[in-house]
């Protein structure tokens, strides 16, 4: 394809994805949620139409808020938004041939997660120091935060009758110290969420270059359990590297939560209630999210012993259908 119609194709995909970014700004539980969806527009344009209309739509979107609203934005956007959806998408189209077999092999699904996980604890750990210089600074501003949004939801203003009893001041610091890691999971799981529904929509659409993975054989790489075990041992540093390590911790525990995942997509193909029991499992996960934990013991077990492999090979995915990223 000419570069024109792939510099169009990423304005369009630049000029949406900065519309959801910006709608963000009020604040709203809805514009949240179109700030989780902003970088799809740009993966929609690199899975489609190749890593340089992603490109283009994250530069465009950038110059767009940055001359609409300031640049601070239009940086902020580019960290956030534009840099990482170019990315993925460039990763998901990356392939090299085999010399001596010709066979194509594409960058592993498992790698993919693992930079989700990657980009998710760092662009969090980036915007600590927008909110303070030290761990207390950071918590203090965050405590005021859930306390005015705990308040106001009080017709009073007083601290309002929680379910149980339960105490105001201890859910609020609860909060308060969660609340970073959970940004970084969140932040991850859209991010896969957006990667797969880009990859879907361009499958449907015939645009999708590299064959559809088996997702349940996805394998994160070694290092991935390094990262999870240096992580959670960081988190008990003071001040704001222990803060670092634990947004690291949480992702990269997600990670190995999907791969446990994966692990019961695979040994469950041969049971006849194969549906029910991923249902249950599902169900149960939203229920009761602690037991993403057993699943992390699971997925860490997977790469210890390779538990899936006693259940035979993935089925193959069909040919490609265009050119890879070839480095």
């Amino acid at each position: 394809m000419s570069p024109a119609p792939l510099l169009l194709i990423g304005v369009a995909a630049g000029s949406v994805s900065a519309l959801l970014y910006a709608a963000a700004a009020s604040g709203s539980a809805l514009a949240l949620m179109l700030l989780y969806v902003a970088p799809l527009p740009i993966l929609l344009a690199g899975v489609g139409w190749r890593h340089h209309a992603g490109l283009a739509g994250a530069a465009f979107g950038m110059v767009a808020l940055t001359l609409a609203i300031g640049p601070k934005t239009g940086l902020y956007f580019a960290l956030a938004v534009g840099l990482p959806a170019w990315w993925l998408a460039y990763l998901a189209l990356l392939a090299r041939v085999d010399a001596a077999t010709g066979v194509t092999e594409w960058y592993p699904v498992g790698r993919l997660v693992a930079w989700c996980a990657g980009l998710g604890a760092l662009l969090v750990a980036a915007t600590v120091p927008l909110v303070g210089s030290t761990l207390e600074e950071y918590r203090a501003a965050l405590r005021d935060v859930f306390s005015k949004a705990l308040m106001g939801a009080s017709p009073g203003g007083e601290a309002p009758q929680l379910p149980g009893g339960q105490d105001p001041k201890a859910v609020i610091e609860l909060m308060t110290i969660a609340a970073p890691g959970l940004a970084a999971t969140v932040w991850t799981l859209s991010t896969l969420l957006n990667l797969w529904l880009a990859g879907r929509i361009c499958r449907s659409s015939g645009r999708l270059v590299r064959p559809w993975p088996d997702l349940a054989a996805m394998d994160p790489p070694r290092a991935a359990a390094l990262i999870l075990a240096a992580g959670f041992l960081g988190s008990f540093l003071p001040g704001l590297p222990g803060l670092i390590a634990a947004l690291f911790a949480a992702t990269f525990l997600l990670v190995f939560t999907l791969l446990g995942l994966a692990v019961m997509h695979v040994t469950t193909r041969a049971a006849p209630a194969r549906g029910l029991i991923l249902f249950a499992l599902y169900a149960l996960l939203m229920l009761q999210p602690w037991i993403a934990l057993f699943l992390a013991g699971l997925g860490l077990s997977e790469q210890l012993f390779g538990i899936r492999r006693r259940f035979g090979p993935p089925p193959g995915g069909p040919p490609p259908t265009a050119p890879a990223n070839l480095p």
